[in-house]
């Protein structure tokens, strides 16, 4: 049984949620250097969004291969140090590029390298939400707000460093940041894996069928994509967005709106998680798809910069929410059962990360300023079905299984 939070236990948690700080925040740091990017590398908008959607596409492709290893090895957190160092490099790379093929073919890498490894973190997140009592959910959402802390310091430091260091002095320092989070999971290496799942209120589905458990994930994955798609839709169309209302400071408006943005996740992240565990997350997810619609409204119909800021922040404010609605719902399968669950998962997970920059440039290139209001109504439709979903047949989701007097997560 989960016991009281070890000095043990305790520094491998420490150890992982700052991994997962410290490898996030190369990443953001493309976002403020989309206008370099056009000018340096002479990229078009759509080799721009080929660039985003290209490192979402061979992530995808890599996250069931890592899935795969997690479910077979014993020392999980060796099989993630590879691969943030194989992550660190692919970023020293981009931080030498030439010219616009490179910066493509790096990406590539970048995503491959990422992918691999995300599977093991997810999956040592979970074990740790088990191993030290605190609850898959409280950890996930902490899993998510460390990264997500990393995530709103690439910005910022892009907007600090860019000056005095240059793009490949950034990236750089990028990659540094990431070698060191493969460093932090050695301290890892002697968390016990358990022999059965040990989650708090899972769903029962030992009985299920295969078909059944694919369903199960399936559901909590398309709920990530949409969150996904759209989010990732508004990273080459935000910053294009401000560079047509204000030029002459582009870049450090997006740097300062996204860097806001971040925060405003990071403190949702850590601090949803008993809201979500009392609540069933399809109404939860639902209801944050709902509240992410009047956001992306506010600023289609608005206009103007403070309305910007009010409906990007409304919008950030339920990313967090979703995304731990989504890895909640896919840690109630068997333990034996999640390195695989978390590679399919984050394969159709990421395909968000590859349509929606192509989907929003597209739709930029085409409407502009009403872009907002047509991704408003992906969101809307998203939280429709999502309400819908939960008069699925219990069958679908294992809930039949469950016993009358316990509660059942994912309706």
């Amino acid at each position: 049984m989960p016991g009281a939070v070890t000095p043990r236990s305790r520094t491998s948690l420490f150890a992982l949620l700052l991994a997962a700080a410290m490898m996030n925040v190369a990443y953001t740091m493309l976002i403020p250097l989309v206008p370099e990017l056009t000018g340096r590398f002479g990229l078009s908008p759509f080799t721009l969004a080929a660039a985003f959607s290209g490192f979402a596409f061979a992530k995808a492709l890599a996250q069931p291969v890592g899935g795969l290893l997690v479910d077979k090895v014993t020392r999980l957190a060796l099989l993630g140090v590879v691969g943030l160092f194989a992550t660190a490099g692919s970023i020293v790379g981009l931080a030498f590029a030439g010219d616009g093929t490179q910066v493509l073919v790096w990406r590539l890498v970048w995503g491959l390298a990422e992918g691999f490894t995300m599977p093991v973190l997810y999956r040592l997140a979970a074990q740790l939400g088990t191993t030290t009592g605190l609850g898959t959910s409280r950890v996930m959402g902490w899993f998510g707000g460390s990264a997500v802390a990393g995530m709103t310091i690439g910005p910022a430091l892009v907007g600090l460093l860019h000056g005095a260091i240059g793009f490949t002095g950034v990236f750089l320092t990028g990659a540094g940041l990431t070698a060191i989070s493969a460093v932090l999971l050695v301290s890892i290496r002697d968390t016990p894996r358990p022999a059965v799942d040990q989650q708090v209120k899972p769903l029962a589905i030992s009985r299920t069928t295969a078909w059944r458990l694919v369903c199960l994930v399936a559901i909590f994955a398309v709920i990530d994509f949409v969150n996904n798609a759209v989010f990732s839709a508004l990273e080459p169309v935000l910053p294009l967005h401000v560079q047509s209302e204000n030029p002459g400071a582009a870049l450090v408006t997006t740097s300062v709106l996204y860097t806001a943005g971040l925060v405003m996740f990071m403190i949702v992240s850590v601090s949803c998680a008993r809201f979500i565990e009392s609540r069933p997350l399809l109404l939860v997810a639902g209801v944050g798809f709902g509240v992410m619609t009047a956001g992306l409204l506010v600023i289609s119909v608005f206009g103007g910069v403070v309305m910007l800021w009010v409906g990007f922040l409304v919008f950030m404010a339920t990313q967090p929410v979703l995304y731990v609605v989504a890895r909640q719902g896919v840690s109630q399968l068997p333990a034996h059962r999640l390195g695989r669950a978390y590679g399919a998962f984050g394969m159709v997970s990421d395909i968000g990360f590859i349509v929606g920059p192509l989907v929003g440039v597209a739709l930029y290139e085409r409407f502009t300023g009403t872009t907002f209001g047509l991704l408003a109504i992906v969101t809307g439709l998203a939280a429709g079905a999502a309400l819908l979903a939960r008069r699925l047949p219990a069958r679908l989701t294992g809930a039949e299984d469950e016993s009358p007097a316990a509660p059942v997560p994912g309706r």
